[in-house]
């Protein structure tokens, strides 16, 4: 079973998930130095909520989906603002059809069947010298996370993360818990740690 973000799109932007976006793009923040004049790309972006708390900080933030309803959401959001831009892709299938200076990620990749087919299109996908940060969810070993019959990745182990950038050639990989966020199943309240991965592409 798989997560339909088209149907959700209309309600995606939660107290929760818009706080989840700021506490995420200030850990982002704190690593990647972040310039005015970067173009970045959100993969995954959904509604914008994460493009939007780093549009202020660099030039220009594309929003990549591969769901139409969370990309339609996330035009309106930034309608009127120069700085945004959408574009319905997988990057599993394809590198960008731009390069850009960084690349963000949020809890995307553990809904991707073929991370090591998108590491490597993000790594394409990159200038020289730029940065990739990418959070998620800590392995789920005991399936918490999601509703039963969720057919995606049950978290992502952030050490083999990690040194899958290393061997795309990134340096200055790091890897840290940026935060923290919690989720009931079957009337049980249960933590998972939401980590951050980043690197500078050589």
């Amino acid at each position: 079973m798989t997560v339909d973000f088209n149907a959700r799109a209309r309600d995606w932007d939660t107290h929760d998930h818009t706080d989840r976006a700021h506490r995420l793009a200030e850990a982002i923040g704190a690593v990647v130095p972040l310039q005015p004049d970067w173009r970045l790309a959100d993969i995954g972006g959904g509604t914008g909520l994460l493009a939007r708390e780093l549009g202020p900080r660099v030039a220009h933030v594309l929003i990549v989906d591969t769901s139409p309803g969370m990309l339609e959401v996330a035009r309106a959001n930034t309608a009127g603002d120069p700085r945004y831009a959408t574009l319905e892709h997988d990057l599993a299938a394809a590198p960008l059809p731009q390069r850009v200076d960084a690349l963000v990620s949020s809890m995307a990749l553990h809904h991707i069947p073929d991370t090591d087919a998108a590491l490597r299109h993000a790594r394409a996908s990159l200038e020289p010298g730029g940065w990739i940060a990418l959070a998620d969810l800590d392995a789920d070993h005991a399936h918490t996370f999601h509703d039963d019959g969720f057919d995606g990745h049950h978290g992502i182990d952030r050490h083999a993360l990690a040194d899958a950038l290393r061997s795309l050639g990134f340096s200055q990989v790091t890897d840290r818990t940026a935060t923290t966020v919690v989720k009931e199943k079957h009337g049980i309240r249960h933590e998972h740690s939401i980590f951050l991965v980043t690197g500078k592409a050589g």
